[in-house]
């Protein structure tokens, strides 16, 4: 059973349409597709449709995204939204109305209505719980979508008696794991999920917040990415794109860039493939890490 994984990555989605345009012109075809935050906006339109065709859709939904502002709010409303404690900076409403309305065809609101099975993250904020839609065909899509997509403290989280649940990348932003459970036996992961380019200083709340906790969330990642890649009988493809480091959260200017990226990425990894190695992120060397801190020194972890 072939499974798409498909990580979260924020506006940075459409580096994923590229790479997934270039697997099913190859005739590369999934059975089950899993997704997190921005891989499941795109899990959810590739199991409406899986054809070529439908990823021009979905890179023209990536753009529409950036001309209706879907996931955007200006500074001042942001300040004054975080002054005044509230929970989250921008409604997941415009969102939840696109992909309802703009997204789903009327006759495919549920997941029982799906091309293809279609398992999407989210997470249980206080408890670091994954929990998985999917099995119940009666579940709304949107619902899903909406809820995995919600950035702590950027998106408007899901309230359910009580709880809170979230972006579903707070646990696992690779769910390979969820693949692995359905039956998958070969897993194509395209992995968007890491962000940080060292070289850049981060600038900004936000982007401080992401410098601390992203690399932590994205070794999770790798160490799923691993368990598959040692299990007997199962093939993993992992094709990480790490293109366009740092752009900020609502920046849709590079939209078509990135599609291209991906299927560049996509490409180049299909001419070498590289069956069950994991591929890691650039790390600076040694020497050009900045000298410290009077009295430190760099202490490398394995």
């Amino acid at each position: 059973m072939r499974a798409f994984v498909l990580s979260g990555g924020g506006n940075r989605g459409p580096l994923q349409v590229g790479a997934l345009r270039v697997l099913l012109e190859r005739g590369i075809m999934p059975d089950i597709i899993v997704g997190t935050s921005a891989g499941a906006i795109n899990g959810c339109c590739l199991a409406i449709s899986p054809t070529v065709k439908q990823t021009h859709e979905m890179e023209r939904l990536w753009v529409r995204a950036g001309d209706r502002s879907l996931i955007y709010v200006g500074p001042a409303t942001a300040f004054m939204r975080m002054a005044r404690g509230k929970d989250f900076i921008v409604s997941n409403r415009p969102l939840h109305e696109d992909i309802r309305h703009r997204v789903l065809p009327p006759d495919k609101q549920r997941f029982g209505s799906l091309k293809i099975p279609l398992y999407i993250t989210i997470a249980h904020l206080t408890s670091h719980t994954l929990y998985v839609y999917g099995d119940d065909p009666d579940a709304f899509i949107a619902d899903a979508v909406v809820t995995s997509a919600a950035v702590p403290g950027w998106f408007s989280p899901t309230y359910h008696e009580g709880e809170v649940y979230v972006d579903g990348g707070v646990v696992s932003a690779l769910p390979i794991q969820v693949a692995l459970d359905k039956g998958a036996t070969e897993i194509w992961a395209l992995d968007i999920a890491s962000v940080i380019d060292p070289a850049v200083p981060p600038s900004g709340v936000l982007m401080y917040q992401t410098y601390a906790v992203r690399p932590v969330l994205y070794r999770h990642s790798l160490r799923e990415a691993e368990l598959a890649a040692r299990m007997p009988g199962v093939t993993l493809h992992h094709v990480p794109m790490y293109n366009f480091p740092n752009i900020q959260l609502g920046d849709f200017s590079k939209t078509r860039d990135m599609v291209d990226c991906g299927v560049q990425a996509m490409e180049d990894y299909l001419a070498n493939p590289t069956p069950n190695q994991v591929r890691y992120p650039p790390r600076p060397p040694e020497a050009k890490l900045p000298q410290g801190p009077k009295g430190t020194k760099p202490f490398l972890l394995k």
